[in-house]
């Protein structure tokens, strides 16, 4: 004889919406192993989400990309506040993030009077790291120390060696002149991306780094700047780190 329990039905468990999505979502907790992509960030899934209640509709989303701020003022772009969007502008199916160079499908930070356009990933990379294989802390600049050069030098990542266009965020050491890229090379722990260059790999390689970035670091950092807001209340603006983060 039963004892008279019965087990919850998922259709019953509580439901939330979001504006960027047309299907109610519920609580989903990722589990070690899953390759699941957050549609916001498109990084994968950790922690805390919500997942679409339809069965068919694979749709999930990080707790920390649901609880973005729709504006916010950033460093990067002082002259207008960012608006959050949930697809990419311009009526496109991609964007190109103006913080790495790479392109996004997902969600972004974006200024229509500027075009100005960043992954909401970028967005919130603290300002000073600490790598293991450089003696000084990186310290993140909103363009490379090469910009508005007349000598056509341009600046070049001291981990992948590729150049960097101008405006794009770097990682850099003044005193040794040394930078990198914002993501992948600036987590990468040694020369392995030098090493595949001079051994004649192809492109695929760096490629192939890119996809090992650490998405927890960031999904992490992202999740404590929108916890601060959650105890203040209310968020203030501009983005301020609060500690550093050693990689």
């Amino acid at each position: 004889m039963g004892s008279g329990k019965t087990r919850a039905n998922p259709n019953n468990r509580p439901t939330v919406r979001h504006p960027s999505h047309n299907h109610p979502l519920r609580v989903f907790k990722s589990q070690e192993g899953d390759e699941i992509v957050c549609y916001g960030c498109e990084l994968g899934l950790i922690g805390q989400a919500y997942k679409c209640t339809k069965s068919e509709c694979n749709y999930f989303l990080h707790k920390s990309c649901f609880d973005l701020p729709g504006e916010t003022l950033h460093k990067s772009h002082p002259n207008h506040p960012l608006t959050l969007v949930h697809s990419p502008p311009y009526n496109q199916s991609t964007f190109s993030c103006d913080a790495c160079g790479e392109h996004g499908s997902g969600f972004a930070y974006h200024c229509s009077k500027c075009q100005y356009d960043v992954h909401v990933g970028c967005a919130f990379v603290p300002e000073t790291v600490e790598p293991e294989d450089h003696e000084h802390p990186l310290t993140l600049l909103y363009n490379t120390p090469c910009k508005g050069r007349e000598d056509g030098v341009t600046f070049i990542c001291d981990v992948c060696e590729e150049d960097m266009p101008e405006n794009l965020w770097v990682y850099y050491c003044k005193e040794c002149d040394y930078g990198t890229h914002v993501h992948s090379c600036a987590t990468y722990e040694d020369n392995g991306a030098k090493k595949v260059k001079e051994e004649g790999e192809t492109s695929s390689a760096a490629s192939e780094m890119k996809s090992v970035m650490d998405a927890k670091m960031e999904m992490a950092m992202m999740q404590l700047q929108l916890d601060a807001i959650d105890t203040a209340g209310s968020y203030v603006g501009s983005w301020e780190p609060r500690r550093r983060y050693y990689w």
